[in-house]
């Protein structure tokens, strides 16, 4: 069971690192929609992916 609980919990890092990673890099990427909202609302998703990494709940 602990074997299954760790394996999961590694699966959900590489999930969030990947997600985050395509978000961090949409958001240098944009040409388009270039104003502060789209910036809060990228810094809004990529926050709760860094404190899962940080073990931050």
């Amino acid at each position: 069971m602990v074997f299954i609980q760790n394996l999961i919990q590694i699966i959900y890092y590489v999930m969030a690192a990947l997600i985050a990673i395509s978000l961090a890099k949409s958001l240098f990427k944009r040409k388009k929609n270039g104003n502060w909202v789209y910036d809060i609302m990228y810094a809004y998703c990529l926050i709760p992916f860094v404190l899962r990494v940080l073990h931050i709940k």
